[in-house]
């Protein structure tokens, strides 16, 4: 079985794709030009447009001479109705076995707003992210957007890193809302 799971890794390895490398949504740049749309083609209905949701798993090498899975996801969410608050609202699920578990790394989220014309960015804090056990292997981490309200646009970050080589994070290419 180690066999296996080592010849499958190895030719994940070799596999490389760069085709969400050349998405031209990048973090942290908002412009007020971003927030003239109130209504997006796609949906004219929508309360919000999934703006951009990028993902990425690779396999890497690690100190305890095996390897793991780093799985980095960018998200940006226009948010354009009341109704669609519930965004706002984020939670990671992670895996544990008892004495170890995988690792929220780098989590960075913020919520832009267009005021007076200027582009006015809200940061969560760390002392925003909270725990939760849900299950013997399972926790979750949480958090909420700061300054949310209609016409904000939400982008967050993050890399989970897991010794759990089987154990790959789960992906939706639809939702309750439109995505481009």
């Amino acid at each position: 079985m180690r066999k296996l799971i080592l010849s499958a890794a190895l030719i994940l390895l070799l596999i490389n794709s760069h085709a969400q490398d050349k998405s031209p949504v990048k973090f942290g740049k908002i412009s007020a030009e971003d927030f003239k749309t109130s209504v997006y083609s796609i949906d004219s209905n929508a309360a919000a447009v999934v703006i951009a949701d990028i993902g990425n798993s690779s396999i890497t090498g690690n100190s305890k001479g095996w390897f793991s899975i780093e799985f980095r996801h960018f998200k940006r969410i226009h948010i354009l109705k009341k109704s669609s608050y519930e965004l706002a609202d984020v939670e990671i699920p992670l895996y544990t076995n008892g004495s170890s578990e995988e690792e929220l790394q780098g989590l960075k989220a913020y919520t832009y707003n267009l005021e007076n014309g200027k582009v006015v960015e809200t940061k969560l804090e760390k002392s925003g992210v909270f725990q939760d056990k849900l299950s013997k292997n399972r926790l979750v981490k949480k958090f909420t957007f700061p300054a949310i309200k209609e016409g904000s646009i939400i982008e967050y970050e993050y890399t989970i890193h897991s010794d759990f080589i089987t154990n790959l994070q789960p992906w939706e290419f639809q939702g309750a809302y439109p995505m481009l």
